[in-house]
């Protein structure tokens, strides 16, 4: 093998690890703060369940509790939600069918995103009288991730064949000019 060939192989080798390695570590960091929006809009979700609750049996009428949970399971996309009293029995729950994320089941099984359940203290006054609390489906967040996966993969590898194709051109180069000066 000449020169030149293990010059390019390994230049490009180096690229190629590097590129990866970037795209690794974006695909993380993506995990993570996705991970830490579904917890934030999982706790917003539990507690703003847990006021319109104490607004609701404030006013004695059952049926707006129902009302109130079926509102609510439109608003956001839960897996379930539910009102527990203080015994920890539950006073009213809706659960819901997940559809399977549209992602490659591997992918879903490298990133695993937990199950993230928040609850809130539902209170009149100073007297706690249950806790609310959802659990929000990840469909939505494979999705997203899926996304920008596919978005961060076509950039490395953009960029890594423009690397490669100019370190190709540039060695060549070299090769070329140091070939000349030896030939003088």
């Amino acid at each position: 093998m000449s020169v030149y060939r293990q010059l390019i192989a390994v230049i490009s080798g180096v690229i190629i690890v590097l590129t990866s390695l970037w795209m690794l570590v974006n695909i993380y960091a993506d995990r993570t703060l996705m991970i830490q929006q579904v917890e934030t809009r999982a706790q917003s979700g539990a507690t703003a369940l847990a006021i319109s609750i104490t607004e609701v049996l404030a006013s004695k009428n059952s049926s707006r509790l129902d009302t109130l949970f079926n509102a609510v399971a439109d608003l956001g996309d839960y897996e379930k939600i539910y009102f527990h009293d203080l015994r920890g029995d539950p006073v009213i729950r809706r659960g819901f069918s997940a559809a399977k994320p549209a992602v490659p089941d591997l992918f879903m099984q490298l990133i695993a995103l937990p199950s993230v359940e928040r609850t809130a203290i539902v209170s009149s006054g100073w007297t706690k009288l249950g806790d609310a609390g959802v659990v929000i489906n990840n469909q939505r967040p494979y999705e997203t991730l899926w996304a920008s996966a596919l978005h961060t993969f076509k950039w490395g590898g953009a960029l890594a064949f423009l690397g490669i194709s100019l370190s190709i051109l540039f060695i060549h180069g070299r090769l070329r000019a140091a070939q000349r000066y030896r030939v003088r």
